[in-house]
């Protein structure tokens, strides 16, 4: 039997996810569904004992959503179980030369989600921002190839982006 690469294993998570997703997975368990105040919930529902991958609920308030961003080289597939999002995917440019250490990107998708529809990132292409621009809350669930305890942030600075390390944590 062939051994399954990243790639085939993202497409089959992203398959599954896309069969089963819907707003029932998230009402499960209700109380999980409030988003903090000052930024986005990330819940940790199922971490694989083996470090193969762990699944994460995030709850967007209105207005809440992330900086540009990566997973830090792992891939993931995230699907909509309530509300609507909007997904902003980049394309990173070749690094600066003139020694300023910005980086460019260019937006190449935008993608309004709304529940049971999924995306799956691999590295290279995972350069992205997700936003709720709706009153109503929205959540996520991301599988990730890994356990995302960190990822890298792009911070608008003059005509580019600085880069930043940005710890992660699970919510309560």
């Amino acid at each position: 039997m062939p051994a399954t690469n990243d790639t085939d294993r993202r497409e089959q998570v992203r398959a599954a996810l896309a069969e089963q997703i819907g707003i029932e997975t998230c009402l499960q368990h209700p109380d999980t569904l409030e988003a903090p105040a000052a930024s986005y919930g990330r819940r940790l529902l199922y971490r694989d004992p083996g470090g193969a991958f762990t699944v994460v609920l995030m709850i967007w308030g209105g207005g809440q959503g992330t900086p540009l961003h990566d997973h830090a080289g792992l891939w993931v597939v995230e699907a909509v179980c309530l509300g609507t999002i909007t997904v902003e995917s980049y394309k990173r440019k070749p690094a600066r030369a003139d020694g300023s250490g910005l980086h460019d990107f260019d937006k190449v998708l935008t993608v309004e989600a709304g529940i049971g529809e999924t995306e799956a990132l691999i590295p290279p292409f995972d350069y992205h921002t997700i936003h709720n621009h709706h009153d109503k809350t929205a959540a996520t669930i991301h599988v990730y190839g890994g356990d995302l305890t960190e990822c890298n942030i792009f911070l608008p600075e003059g005509s580019g982006y600085r880069q930043e390390v940005m710890p992660l944590a699970y919510s309560d």
